[in-house]
């Protein structure tokens, strides 16, 4: 009698998505204008007491602010967040990016091009891209 060869899955419930750092002079509202108007978006203000809330190195929790452009007929979601906010430093060792571009659904843009069209924007300096698994606390930006 032969033996039965067992097959492992892994399944990895976490989907990587893409994050655009963004190294600008702009403010955040005129950069979600520069957005909207150049890229065709509508992205609109987090409604207050809506953040992104993620524990710092000491564990206490800090509130982000953030713009969201959400389409459900594109199937698409991002997020614009400022890097520094309320005296705190959302990822601190990327400290020199002023912005992240969260595209948490993307069913829009090649990325490339959409980096493309980023470095276009005038005030823009620079743009970079990483992949969600490259930031230690991408779980808080799922939903």
């Amino acid at each position: 009698m032969s033996r039965v060869k067992k097959i492992k899955l892994e399944i990895d419930d976490e989907i990587e998505f893409p994050i655009l750092g963004l190294s600008t002079a702009l403010g955040d509202y005129r950069l979600a204008w520069e957005l909207n108007s150049k890229l065709n978006l509508k992205f609109e203000r987090s409604v207050e007491g809506t953040y992104f809330s993620i524990p710092d190195k000491s564990k206490k929790t800090v509130d982000y602010d953030y713009y969201s452009y959400v389409s459900e007929e594109d199937m698409s979601k991002f997020f614009l967040v400022k890097n520094k906010q309320k005296g705190s430093t959302l990822f601190s060792d990327r400290d020199r990016l002023d912005f992240f571009l969260v595209l948490r659904d993307n069913f829009i843009y090649d990325i490339e091009d959409l980096i493309l069209d980023l470095r276009k924007i005038r005030g823009v300096i620079a743009v970079f891209s990483f992949s969600s698994s490259e930031f230690e606390f991408s779980e808080y930006l799922n939903d």
